[in-house]
């Protein structure tokens, strides 16, 4: 039942799932006229807003007072993104394109590959890779998690190299995606985790396996980077609403303060990135959804 909800008679969330003409991937609405000019944001189940009533997406909305598209995916990662046509060209017609810093281990690389479209299914190995740790029984292995995880325990040598094709790999597909983007791209660090700690572990918080080095591999293609590290004393799971046994699974995604924060930040951005730093941003109006949904006033 909802976290926030004893009596069990909250409302679920309407995601408003909506697809749009030549695409194959279905997102999170209201849905966005593409003719019109928008922003749009790219990124996985935390663009989504899993579990959250108004993602970053929708809050942005209101403080630019521009539509957003949001193009959140879950288990997405940046093989999707390289490889759907139809969503490269969308995101080259919008204002300004946010990318969410996804993981390094939900795509394919010289090692191991991944499904199409739900990149966390781990589908195939390389002889390279089978080499490197010849005790481990691959048929079993259906998700990039369970692998990395598995490989983990082995050898730490054998580890490194993984590790380190998956940075090497990440930075590479990144800087396709953002050549294959046309106008200004934003990325957005959205983590638990701010990219100077870590990124070399496999229990780590998102975006695995990336760092400040990584980030700054590519910044020379981007706007500007934006950065969003949730407080761990922050009180996570008030405001969202799951159901019975999707707590942990709620747990490991930002909630509502978190996406306030990105979305602040962003409209920030965004009137930098579009000329208007001197412009006063409008918020979330009095009385709406948005503006209640904070304890605003």
């Amino acid at each position: 039942m909802p976290r926030d909800d004893p009596n069990g008679d909250q409302t679920p969330i309407d995601y408003q799932i909506c697809s749009y003409a030549g695409s194959r991937l279905s997102f999170r609405g209201p849905a966005v006229a593409l003719e019109r000019p928008f922003v749009a944001v790219l990124g996985g189940a935390e663009t989504f807003g899993k579990y959250v009533p108004a993602p970053y997406a929708a809050l942005l909305a209101e403080w630019i007072d521009l539509p957003v598209a949001n193009f959140g995916v879950a288990q997405a990662g940046l093989s999707l993104f390289s490889e759907e046509p139809w969503l490269l060209d969308a995101c080259s017609r919008a204002e300004v394109t946010v990318i969410q810093v996804l993981g390094a281990q939900n795509m394919s690389n010289r090692l191991y590959s991944v499904h199409s479209r739900r990149n966390d299914r781990f589908l195939s190995v390389s002889p390279a890779l089978r080499d490197m740790f010849p005790d481990v029984d691959f048929s079993g292995i259906n998700f990039t998690g369970h692998l990395l995880a598995t490989l983990a325990t082995q050898s730490r040598a054998s580890f490194q190299v993984l590790v380190d094709e998956l940075k090497w790999a990440w930075v590479q597909r990144m800087r396709r995606v953002l050549d294959l983007i046309q106008g200004d791209i934003i990325l957005l660090w959205m983590s638990e985790r701010c990219p100077d700690r870590g990124g070399n572990r496999h229990d780590q918080e998102e975006p695995h396996y990336v760092d400040r080095q990584m980030l700054n591999a590519v910044a020379d293609k981007v706007a500007g980077i934006v950065e969003v590290v949730a407080e761990r004393n922050q009180p996570k799971l008030d405001g969202m609403i799951f159901g019975e046994g999707e707590a942990d699974a709620a747990m490991r995604l930002p909630g509502p303060f978190a996406h306030l924060q990105a979305a602040e930040k962003l409209a920030i951005a965004l009137s930098e990135v579009r000329g208007a730093a001197g412009q006063q941003m409008r918020g979330p109006a009095p009385g709406s959804k948005l503006f209640n949904q904070f304890g605003h006033g």
